[in-house]
């Protein structure tokens, strides 16, 4: 189940990158990050950095990492996911009222890195106390 959660987000990481690389018109991408504050000659680069950090998350999503090392990616992701939250929240929270649910489909996705993130501690072994003499 763990694997097609992985897969799950992966896929939704690859669909905004490639959404933001030029699926939806990169004038009108560039016109969103305007109403965000973003100063014009900065514009396309940050759309395609986002982009490119976004890449990036998808591949590492589906990459065999240590847990220590799933667990701050999941931190990481939900961290950006609350930060482009915020953002559009203070600039544009229309956003929150589009018939298609863009930023409310972000809340499942901070559930499901909590269940990922939960998913990678490592069992507790167990402890037995020796001076109580009782076995299990």
């Amino acid at each position: 189940m763990q694997a097609l959660a992985r897969l799950a987000l992966a896929a939704v990481w690859w669909a905004s990158a490639a959404v933001s690389f030029g699926l939806y018109p990169v004038e009108l991408g560039a016109a969103l990050l305007g109403e965000a504050g973003v100063p014009g000659p900065l514009q396309r680069p940050m759309l395609y950095g986002a982009a490119t950090l976004d890449a990036v998350l998808g591949v590492l999503t589906l990459a065999p990492l240590a847990m220590r090392l799933q667990r701050r990616l999941w931190a990481a992701q939900a961290l950006l996911v609350v930060f482009y939250s915020a953002v559009v929240t203070v600039t544009m929270p229309a956003f929150w009222l589009h018939p298609f649910g863009p930023m409310t489909k972000n809340l499942p996705i901070l559930a499901l890195l909590a269940l990922l993130a939960w998913a990678a501690v490592p069992p507790r072994p167990w402890t037995t106390s020796s001076s109580s003499g009782s076995t299990c």
